[in-house]
């Protein structure tokens, strides 16, 4: 009974150690174009401001994400394919040359995140919408996501874990 009591204590021991301490956590703004069908998300106030002269509107904060990379996170890249207007977003390097290879480019890394559940970490679940157009869409909301799914949208599974939800303005979250 010990050991298996300080082989648990040190597995949690382990993954706690991995976990930053008081990490920082910039928002991931949500904006869509209701007319083009597409799901716009980034770190970047700028970027909100510029997708609003094409026809997006803001939706506010999807998640927190990190603007630097912290133990245990990975890019999460960002994809574009101009002529289905669409953006997707991965943390996957094979997703990334899959996307690549029909068409999308990729643009950026809005910031970091988990691809396992540490750190007190939330799922942000991926969905696609095939028909009308095409539509990547992220949240962390699990109502928002089975409503999605009820209007069409096809569950894509945790594209992500993100940071528990609090304040996630730029800056130290303690």
């Amino acid at each position: 009974m010990k050991f298996i009591f300080a082989v648990l204590l040190a597995a949690v021991t382990s993954v706690t150690a991995q976990c930053p301490s008081c990490p920082a956590i910039t928002p991931l703004f949500r904006s869509a174009n209701a007319a083009k069908i597409d799901h716009f998300y980034t770190a970047t106030t700028g970027e909100v401001l510029s997708a609003g002269t094409l026809g997006y509107s803001p939706e506010g904060v999807a998640a927190g994400i990190f603007p630097t990379q912290v133990a245990g996170s990975t890019p999460f890249f960002r994809l574009f394919k101009s002529s289905i207007t669409d953006h997707a977003y991965t943390t996957s390097t094979t997703e990334v040359d899959a996307l690549e290879a029909a068409g999308y480019i990729l643009e950026t890394t809005p910031g970091f995140v988990y691809t396992t559940q540490i750190c007190n970490s939330v799922p942000l679940y991926g969905l696609f919408l095939a028909s009308p157009g095409n539509d990547h869409f992220y949240t962390t909301s699990a109502s928002e996501r089975n409503n999605a799914i009820a209007i069409g949208y096809t569950d894509e599974g945790i594209a992500a874990y993100v940071p528990v939800p609090g304040v996630i303005i730029e800056g130290n979250t303690c």
